[in-house]
């Protein structure tokens, strides 16, 4: 299979099964809300234990999200951070907010994040609050709408670049890197997670959220790396494989780390379904995702 990160994994999806989709994602929501903060302020724990402490410390989260908790993790930790979206995000609750992302993002995308604030924002960040060791604090957050390609920020600005699961679904990663390497300051350092698109849970359908502890029995695993039948995802992704993420970081950064995170699906991998997927390695297709942490070639200490 050849990746591309201009190659969509889905044609445009029919209401009813649109409709489907979502109800899916209301139902693991439900179940699943506070689980998520759980495991986002994990991340947090891992990323500060290997970062250190956040005062100080110039950071740009790229890819924030509506419920832009990293930002806010490490705004509410001390760091000076600013968190970007493609999609207007806003703390605030209010007409205006839901206008400005239809007129930028659609109506759907409005929906959405409407959706969210009123059934899920209070029950997650209190949920988050319970898993940090600091009171999270909303007031001066810095959350702006802005491409990555084209950072409107001066060169050397931040000492630390972070991002969870957003790589995967950027359309043109090396252009991303670029404005990256730019706004780093010489020295500046990158904590990237990405979600590893050939693991099992990697081509986002949602049944495969949990693939260790609630496999689906209707889509077959892996199916994104097969025969791609059930392609109703929630968002568009980029296809790239984990080799080829390594290959546009190492033409613009030194990698300093790059560390596997959680393996799933193993009990999964059957000789048949290896056999079948043998153009993946094993690790590959059993990884979740990856960090990389990287510095621009620009550095002085390279």
């Amino acid at each position: 299979m050849t990746a591309s990160s201009t190659v969509s994994i889905r044609a445009p999806v029919p209401f009813l099964r649109r409709l489907r989709l979502y109800l899916s994602m209301i139902r693991y929501g439900n179940a699943h809300n506070e689980d998520f903060a759980r495991e986002h302020a994990e991340f947090f724990r891992a990323m500060t234990a290997y970062c250190g402490g956040w005062r100080g410390k110039r950071v740009l989260d790229v890819g924030c999200g509506k419920s832009f908790w990293l930002t806010l993790l490490l705004h509410s930790a001390g760091a000076e951070v600013t968190g970007i979206d493609a999609e207007v995000t806003d703390p605030q609750v209010h007409l205006r907010k839901y206008l400005h992302i239809a007129r930028r993002n659609g109506i759907e995308r409005a929906l959405r994040t409407w959706f969210w604030d009123y059934r899920y924002a209070r029950p997650y960040y209190l949920a988050l609050a319970r898993n940090v060791p600091f009171a999270l604090r909303f007031d001066g957050i810095d959350l702006r709408a802005m491409d990555a390609t084209a950072l409107d920020f001066p060169d050397n600005t931040f000492d630390l670049v972070v991002s969870h699961e957003v790589f995967e679904h950027l359309p043109d990663v090396p252009g991303t890197l670029e404005s990256l390497a730019r706004v780093l300051k010489p020295g500046g350092r990158t904590y990237i997670y990405i979600h590893n698109y050939t693991s099992l849970s990697g081509g986002h359908h949602i049944a495969w959220k949990y693939p260790d502890t609630e496999p689906s029995a209707i889509v077959p695993p892996w199916d994104h790396l097969r025969e791609n039948r059930h392609s109703d995802i929630p968002s568009w992704i980029n296809r790239l494989r984990e080799c080829e993420y390594r290959g546009m970081f190492e033409s613009l950064f030194d990698i300093l780390d790059w560390i596997p995170l959680k393996e799933e699906g193993r009990a999964l991998l059957t000789p048949p379904l290896r056999e079948e997927l043998a153009q993946f390695s094993e690790q590959e297709l059993l990884t979740k995702g990856f960090v990389i942490v990287a510095k621009p070639k620009k550095s002085p200490d390279k």
